[in-house]
């Protein structure tokens, strides 16, 4: 893999969105110790001390309508930051997302409307809104696919403590990674960053965690 020599300003941006990963998950766990230990051997979800209050940004979702932090308000939401040439993470990801959904509609219907999921792309360039469309509905119709230039994603991603990292490649390659992290946030009705599902996720542990949340 080539260094990119020529953009440092990427490498600038790219560095803060680890910084600000560090932090994120630093400030839960310091919270987590001084909670003491978890109530349960499975439980998965980190919750903030504090819901952080997130900046808003302009994106599009896969239907080609602007996605803002508007969008985030008036119910909880699930979000997955990754790509649809993913190999293994995101897929696996989605499937317990869908999973996920699949529990709290057998067990309260009423908890699933009130639960939005998002996937949002970190690579526009291959990732376009109908491509999103097509990804996202293999593993649930109600998924909403989002995505950006990097000039919203990369503060957007900064804010939300998630790293990614764009391999470089000729302009115009479909053959290139992009490395990620593997969380999933959850966002409460206010739009603002409620708690972290650290991988490896267990989809009926975050189904009872996100019904218990939600209550």
């Amino acid at each position: 893999m080539k260094k990119n020599s020529k953009n440092p300003q990427t490498r600038l941006i790219l560095l803060a969105i680890l910084v600000g990963s560090i932090s994120a998950l630093a400030g839960i766990s310091f919270w987590k110790v001084m909670q003491g230990p978890p109530q349960a051997s499975d439980a998965t979800l980190l919750l903030l001390p504090e819901p952080r209050v997130i900046a808003d940004f302009s994106l599009v979702d896969d239907d080609g309508q602007p996605f803002s932090l508007e969008r985030l308000k008036g119910q909880w939401s699930l979000l997955f930051f990754g790509f649809t040439h993913c190999p293994d993470v995101c897929p696996s990801a989605l499937y317990d997302l869908a999973q996920v959904r699949k529990t709290l509609a057998r067990n309260d219907p009423e908890k699933t409307n009130n639960l939005q999921v998002l996937f949002v792309s970190v690579d526009p360039e291959r990732d376009t809104p109908r491509q999103l469309n097509q990804y996202v509905n293999y593993f649930d119709p109600e998924f909403i696919g989002v995505t950006g230039p990097e000039a919203q994603l990369a503060p957007l991603t900064l804010q939300l403590g998630i790293a990614y990292r764009i391999e470089d490649h000729e302009p115009g390659s479909q053959q290139y990674n992009v490395d990620h992290s593997a969380s999933i946030l959850l966002m409460n009705p206010n739009g603002q960053l409620h708690g972290v599902f650290p991988a490896p996720h267990q989809s009926d542990s975050m189904a009872a965690e996100i019904a218990a949340v939600i209550n």
